[in-house]
């Protein structure tokens, strides 16, 4: 998040707040008037004393709804802007404020103790923890380095929050669709920083230990991610982040219309395409696989996917489509990889407004792909195959290009 949305973000909290506090006096004086209580200065009348944090401190939590760190500063708010007016002349207005208090204390002082004894207990180490709209992160890495920039705990946690609610923002924009067409799950990361550390999480709280060396992922209602960053395979800050990116993904596609597990089951190309789309498009050439997948991390002829598609096109050593739609996840080659992240970047490339509508036949009807792809898009398979090889061509280039690659829609070309 940058800066500037930072600032809206905390300008309008403090307008709310604001607003709230002027309602509040209103009311509280026209109620202590009608008892006939004096009016109380120090607080006027509402029962409530502003408190001030500092300006850098509400910047980075503008995000947040909770944040451990935060509420852990002073234990006698927990993150609340206001406290109770220890001398208020007005009894009424000071009960009231007190009972809301006490109400909202209560709520946070509940989250704080959820976490700790869901992670940090049984994991046997201090986690800090943080809740926005659509995630719940615990976490323990010391530090992460963003170019020259080194960010300590706290920062570190928020940056990656931010990062993850940027994705859900982003998934929703470039599908067209709103909250009302993904289910309300919040998804639930534990990213930790040793190996010893994330066993103990995962045996706490993912029914278990690994599904490999790294990470453990559950898709679905109580959806959740544990990983730890190693070093090996995450030398850097870049490389975890899209690794995130591309497995926390597959959470939130599995949102879209309904939950369940029938994208990886029976259209794996679609699960693993739409993931590699989002690496693509956000870093460049995807270095990440998961734990059900045989060849995510393995590059068919070299990190080049534009290339390596085109030039099988040209060669007719391309895959048929007929073939790879039939696979799960797991049995995907490397190979067939870069055919499903090209097969999706076709379809974003010519609507990618009737994405969601292919994702729902397919995870509600369970439609054959061929069904599917005809009432989402209106393609018979040789349509799709013929639009798809023209679009290669077209678009494609051999020459290896770094960075992101965004390709904007047909329609918008």
């Amino acid at each position: 998040m940058n800066r500037s949305l930072r600032i809206a973000l905390m300008n309008r909290s403090l307008r709310i707040a604001l607003g709230s506090l002027l309602l509040a006096w209103v009311g509280a004086r026209a109620a202590a008037q009608e008892l006939g209580e004096p009016l109380c200065g120090d607080c006027q009348t509402t029962g409530r004393i502003h408190h001030e944090y500092n300006g850098k401190e509400l910047e980075l939590e503008a995000g947040a709804t909770y944040c451990s760190v935060f509420m852990d500063r002073e234990p006698d708010l927990l993150g609340l802007d206001w406290r109770v007016c220890p001398k208020c002349r007005t009894p009424s207005a000071q009960a009231r404020a007190r009972r809301e208090f006490d109400e909202e204390y209560q709520l946070r002082a509940q989250w704080l103790k959820e976490r700790r004894e869901e992670v940090d207990k049984p994991a046997g180490a201090s986690f800090e923890h943080i809740r926005t709209a659509h995630f719940q992160i615990a976490w323990d890495i010391p530090e992460i380095k963003v170019g020259r920039r080194v960010y300590r705990l706290h920062e570190a946690m928020h940056l990656y929050a931010e990062r993850m609610e940027a994705l859900y923002q982003q998934l929703l924009e470039i599908h067209g669709i709103t909250e009302r067409d993904v289910r309300s799950t919040v998804h639930r990361l534990y990213l930790v920083d040793r190996e010893s550390t994330s066993r103990r999480v995962g045996n706490a709280v993912m029914d278990g230990g690994f599904a490999n060396s790294y990470r453990k992922s559950l898709i679905g209602p109580g959806s959740k991610l544990l990983c730890y960053r190693n070093s090996k395979d995450f030398p850097r800050d870049e490389d975890f982040h899209e690794f995130l990116v591309h497995t926390v993904s597959h959470h939130l596609h599995n949102e879209i219309d309904q939950c369940n597990q029938w994208l990886a089951v029976r259209y794996g190309w679609v699960y693993e395409g739409l993931a590699h789309y989002l690496e693509i498009r956000n870093f460049g050439t995807p270095i990440t696989w998961c734990s059900r997948e045989t060849g995510g991390f393995q590059h068919w002829k070299g990190q080049n996917w534009e290339g390596n598609v085109k030039r099988a096109v040209i060669g007719g050593a391309d895959p048929a489509f007929q073939d790879v739609i039939q696979k799960a996840n797991d049995t995907l080659t490397p190979m067939e990889h870069q055919f499903a992240w090209s097969y999706i970047d076709y379809l974003m490339w010519l609507d990618p407004k009737k994405m969601p509508k292919l994702i729902g036949y397919m995870k509600g009807p369970q439609l054959p792909t061929r069904d599917a792809l005809k009432k989402a898009y209106g393609l018979s398979i040789g349509q799709f195959v013929d639009g798809w090889k023209a679009f290669v061509l077209e678009e494609y280039s051999t020459k290896s290009v770094k960075g992101p690659r965004v390709r904007p829609p047909k329609d918008e070309q």
